[in-house]
């Protein structure tokens, strides 16, 4: 990953694993928050991410302890990744795919739009 993409919100999803790496720059630019909030709009194929509140039940707790020496955060959710992939029909069941995404002070979220996907197999050739 270059210099310039290394400083834009950056999501991963791994299908296989059924993981989402969380990249800090992400995290970073929503303030560092303790709580978030993972979002899926199926009709503009987007995923969103929010600072959130321990009292919102959607919201995932972000342990500081598993950033400590990473570069993401990494949450497992079977559920969510199915989501994922009935949005987007075109993805690969064994592929991980990067998503680099906008971020939208005013509203305080970042948006990562699943058609502009780079396979992370692809990337590494």
């Amino acid at each position: 990953m270059n210099r310039q993409h290394s400083l834009k919100p950056t999501l991963s999803v791994d299908l296989k694993k059924k993981r989402i790496r969380i990249h800090k720059v992400t995290l970073h630019l929503l303030g560092d928050p303790e709580y978030i909030q993972l979002l899926v709009n199926p009709l503009n194929h987007t995923i969103a991410l929010r600072k959130s509140i321990q009292e919102d039940y959607l919201a995932h707790r972000i342990r500081k302890e598993q950033l400590t020496g990473k570069n993401c955060y990494e949450l497992y959710s079977t559920d969510f990744v199915n989501t994922l992939c009935k949005v987007n029909t075109t993805w690969d069941e064994n592929e991980a795919y990067r998503i680099y995404g906008v971020f939208f002070q005013n509203e305080g979220l970042v948006s990562f739009d699943m058609n502009a996907t780079i396979p992370l197999s692809k990337q590494q050739e």
